[in-house]
């Protein structure tokens, strides 16, 4: 991260899949990185935790398993930037999206609508795939991290996979119309 931040200016985004997320924040907070998720699961003290990522100049997110429900999240409202829901159980590339996962992004949506946070974007990791990316803006996704299904897929050219998934996203911004 240190030697990525001197070659780039764009915006450095960390998803923390770790059981000790205050050691990591501490290490990253002179690396410049802007965002910051940890995952409500492994938080001790959820709010702390949020609350020093943003002390550190990052924003703060919150990462959502496919089994956690939206209502972990409810009380902390105040310290996100955003809401990462997690579409796939975290630890491998590959994994088929879990069937009430475009529901858990609509909910989520939602949620934060009706809670006075419309202005949080939500992000969505795992199976960000051609065929999903449509449901997954409709359904209220903001933010999409491309992996091996879609900006990196095999089958074609990276600049041909990004034609495909702004195809993909234009679609799904039809359908949430």
């Amino acid at each position: 991260l240190e030697q990525l931040r001197a070659k780039t200016k764009l915006p450095i985004d960390v998803h923390l899949m770790v059981s000790d997320n205050d050691f990591f924040i501490e290490l990253l907070k002179d690396m410049g990185v802007d965002r910051v998720s940890v995952h409500v699961e492994s938080c001790t003290h959820l709010d702390r935790t949020l609350a020093r990522v943003r002390e550190t100049g990052a924003q703060a997110g919150a990462a959502i398993n496919p089994g956690t429900p939206l209502e972990s999240i409810e009380y902390v409202l105040e310290r996100l930037d955003y809401v990462l829901v997690m579409t796939v159980n975290p630890g491998y590339a590959g994994q088929k999206m879990t069937p009430g996962s475009i529901r858990k992004i609509a909910d989520c949506r939602k949620l934060l609508d009706e809670s006075g946070y419309a202005h949080l974007p939500i992000q969505v990791d795992g199976n960000v795939s051609f065929e999903n990316i449509p449901n997954m803006v409709a359904a209220g996704a903001a933010n999409l991290v491309a992996g091996t299904s879609s900006i990196f897929h095999k089958s074609a050219a990276m600049d041909e996979n990004m034609r495909r998934m702004s195809r993909a996203i234009e679609e799904g911004l039809a359908q949430s119309k």
